[in-house]
């Protein structure tokens, strides 16, 4: 009975370890051309005019190609405050509108250290290209002025070649 369950859990530790080396492909979307697009992060760094507040922006793939998991953190805010935060179209001083709408970005709460993060799911696929920013707003109102900005920009998957391999020698 012993050896039987040491087998058991022997045989179990050994499942684990190899599923941890195994991991998950890609996720990809198919695009209108037919062309096969890997899904991949965006990220920027946020930061004001005064540079007290920083933070950074993060759009990553979600659980299915139909949601972006969207992550902002916070520092050097003030205190107990609450901040409104947006993906947009366009560039930092160029924007061109919030996707999706206001109503689905949770307010940045700031904890007693300056500090907070949000994190939400977008109702869309991650973007495979274009110009898009992260706007953090003095208040919890869509119309309070911009106090952080920042542009993202696509983060290369982990095996993709950089620049210089690319080009070669």
């Amino acid at each position: 009975m012993l050896r039987i369950v040491f087998r058991g859990s022997a045989l179990g530790v050994l499942t684990l370890a190899l599923l941890a080396c195994v991991q998950p492909p890609p996720m990809v979307i198919e695009t209108s051309t037919g062309d096969v697009v890997p899904l991949t992060s965006w990220s920027a760094t946020l930061s004001s005019p005064a540079g007290k507040l920083r933070g950074t922006a993060t759009l990553a793939p979600g659980a299915t190609y139909r949601e972006t998991q969207a992550t902002v953190t916070l520092s050097g805010a003030t205190p107990r405050d609450a901040h409104a935060w947006y993906v947009q179209l366009g560039e930092c001083g160029h924007d061109r509108g919030i996707l999706v709408g206001p109503q689905v970005y949770a307010p940045i709460v700031i904890d007693d250290q300056g500090e907070g993060r949000s994190i939400v799911m977008l109702p869309f696929t991650v973007p495979t290209n274009g110009h898009f920013f992260v706007t953090v707003r003095r208040s919890e109102s869509e119309a309070s002025p911009v106090v952080a900005c920042g542009n993202l920009t696509k983060v290369p998957p982990v095996d993709a070649p950089t620049v210089a391999e690319a080009r070669g020698p």
